[in-house]
């Protein structure tokens, strides 16, 4: 049992998880036959809802499938935000002339040119605080590793 009380919106959710819970536990013990009945005395035709179930099945499936994807770069860019995160802060210190500088040096370079028109696209890089562009040039640095 948990030591730390629950405040009252935490239990009354708790609360409402267990009742939904039961309530899924009851129809789960109903045999088909009860199924069928329950849904006719709604005034439904059990044979369309299954159908519509199972179309609603098939397509959550292909949905899933197609955008699996999406997972995948979730967990890409979960692994590359902690990497980015475990980094010291390099650049912590240095003054908005050098920074700039630093800035000017990673446009021109052949591998982290595009990178970087890109995280400028919206705004020069002058309209940016030191402290973005101590950020940004941690990015750079990182993407730049991420080559080697």
């Amino acid at each position: 049992m948990s030591s730390t009380k629950r405040t009252p919106d935490e239990t009354w959710k708790a609360l409402e998880r267990q009742a939904r819970e039961a309530e899924i536990d009851r129809f789960r013990a109903k045999t088909g036959a009860e199924v069928d009945a329950s849904l006719r005395a709604s005034g439904h035709d059990p044979a369309r809802v299954r159908a519509e179930g199972e179309a609603l099945a098939q397509k959550l499936r292909a949905d899933r499938e197609r955008l699996a994807w999406q997972v995948t770069a979730a967990e890409g860019l979960a692994r590359a935000q902690a990497k980015l995160d475990a980094r010291g802060a390099t650049y912590a210190g240095m003054s908005r002339a050098d920074l700039l500088d630093r800035l000017a040096a990673a446009r021109k370079n052949p591998k982290l040119a595009q990178p970087v028109a890109v995280l400028f696209r919206n705004r020069k890089p002058e309209e940016a605080s030191e402290e973005e562009l101590r950020a940004l040039l941690e990015e750079i640095d990182a993407l730049g590793e991420g080559d080697e």
